[in-house]
């Protein structure tokens, strides 16, 4: 390396920390401006917490200033479109359109600051509108409202039946499940749903008169026992003069419901005495007078006491009362054609220790059976025995209708239209005519209190409490 080169790299080292030295000192005379981040709104309350499209709408808090072009309300995500008004601490808007009963988060935004969330409930806004209902009613019975619109909480669905309000027991958008009121001596109703002061189109109702009598009527009772009553009256009912025995039963621990069996055939009475019954009712058939054969299978307390013949009309035999651990339920028995004693047979011990079949069914699951009234079994009127229960199997209503001393008898379906005004979900019916006969311990003649000949039938079956 030359003399002129060295000399040059010497100064240039000397001369390099006096210009770094000299430009760390310098002044900065363009300084970088930070912007700070304005602080997010904050939603505290909503007021009204729920409303309709259009109601005007307090949002409460912190941080939304007082420029309205700055302030941006989302209701989910549509945009409020009308800001009322805008406080630092308060915002009034028009709830927007497009929802209705439904819940929805609403959002403050200031200056594209997102705030905390918060509910609003839209109300229903839709009309409820009826499509059909039962074809009749009486007070008491259940009704089905069939429709658009309803609420889903009952509380909000007034149901009037005219002026009458029923009552709802169940609620979906579609479908409203009541009970009718007592219209009295009324013929007709027109059913409305009010809901949230929205009233729908009105669907006429007919009030079965005989039915809305028996459900409505001032019974003759007598407390056998607690849970246990003896209800008698006379009245014009179905047209003609009806006499109507009625035992409405709570099973419990204290009431036992039990079928008795007496291969020698007793009367009802005898047999009910012989198993220490309180009350009773004749039960199943039995060959009489060189009728056909048509016994029904029984078992009492888990043990087979009838086979049942074989070969019988479905009409005696399509039903089986079931007795399980004091709880009773009636099957409708669908197979088996006229061979439906086996189909009983094959139920279960463990599902129940008694059974005993008969017919024919008349209520299943609140809906009175279709029957052949052109069978003279059913359309005849004469002395009936029948037995219905309610849907948990712990209440039953035995019934027995006279038909002589000034009175008509009646057919299965009035029988069943008696049942059900009671109560009744399920029902069948018992042998009729002059077996029918109900036993009271303590009443009538040595127990006996339904009327139906001068003397009582020897018979082979009874159903019982005690």
């Amino acid at each position: 390396m030359n003399l002129k080169c060295l000399n040059f790299l010497l100064v240039f080292f000397l001369i390099l920390p006096v210009v770094t030295l000299s430009s760390c000192g310098k002044k900065d005379n363009n300084p970088t401006t930070v912007t700070p981040t304005p602080a997010a709104p904050v939603i505290a309350a909503i007021s009204p917490e729920s409303g309709k499209p259009a109601d005007v709408i307090t949002i409460n808090g912190t941080g939304f200033g007082t420029d309205k072009a700055k302030v941006k309300v989302l209701f989910e995500s549509q945009e409020a479109t009308t800001i009322v008004s805008v406080k630092d601490t308060e915002i009034k808007v028009n709830a927007p359109a497009g929802f209705s009963n439904q819940t929805v988060k609403v959002v403050v935004y200031i200056a594209n600051v997102a705030s905390n969330q918060k509910s609003f409930n839209y109300t229903d806004t839709s009309s409820p509108t009826i499509s059909s209902a039962n074809a009749s009613c009486f007070y008491g019975s259940t009704v089905i409202i069939v429709g658009n619109n309803f609420s889903e909480n009952k509380a909000d669905n007034i149901v009037k039946f005219g002026e009458v309000e029923a009552t709802v027991i169940a609620a979906s958008k579609t479908s409203l499940t009541v009970i009718a009121p007592n219209l009295g001596s009324a013929a007709t109703a027109n059913i409305t749903v009010n809901k949230l002061g929205m009233v729908s189109n009105a669907r006429s109702i007919a009030v079965d008169a005989d039915q809305n009598l028996v459900a409505t009527y001032n019974w003759t009772s007598h407390t056998a026992r607690a849970g246990v009553v003896y209800k008698t009256g006379q009245f014009n009912l179905f047209g003609s003069a009806r006499r109507i025995n009625v035992l409405d039963v709570t099973l419990n621990a204290s009431n036992t419901l039990g079928i008795g069996f007496s291969t020698s055939n007793k009367s009802t009475v005898a047999m009910c005495n012989d198993y220490g019954a309180i009350v009773g009712i004749n039960a199943g058939y039995f060959p009489m007078s060189g009728a056909s054969d048509k016994d029904p299978y029984i078992r009492i307390n888990s043990v087979k006491m009838q086979d049942g013949h074989l070969n019988v009309n479905p009409i005696f035999t399509n039903a089986a009362l079931t007795i399980n651990n004091n709880i009773a339920s009636i099957r409708n028995i669908t197979t088996g054609g006229r061979n439906q004693n086996p189909e009983a047979a094959a139920i279960p011990v463990a599902e129940a220790q008694n059974v005993i079949v008969c017919g024919p069914m008349l209520i299943k699951n609140g809906i009175i059976e279709n029957l052949d009234m052109t069978n003279s079994h059913n359309s005849s009127s004469t002395a009936r025995t029948a037995l219905g229960l309610t849907a948990d199997g712990k209440r039953l209503f035995m019934v027995v209708v006279d038909y002589n001393s000034g009175v008509t008898g009646l057919s299965t379906l009035n029988v069943a239209k008696i049942l059900q005004a009671l109560g009744a979900v399920n029902a069948m019916n018992f042998d009729g005519g002059g077996s029918s006969t109900m036993f009271v311990q303590g009443k009538g003649d040595n127990g006996r209190v339904s009327v139906n000949g001068s003397s009582m039938r020897a018979i082979r079956s009874v159903i019982y409490v005690k």
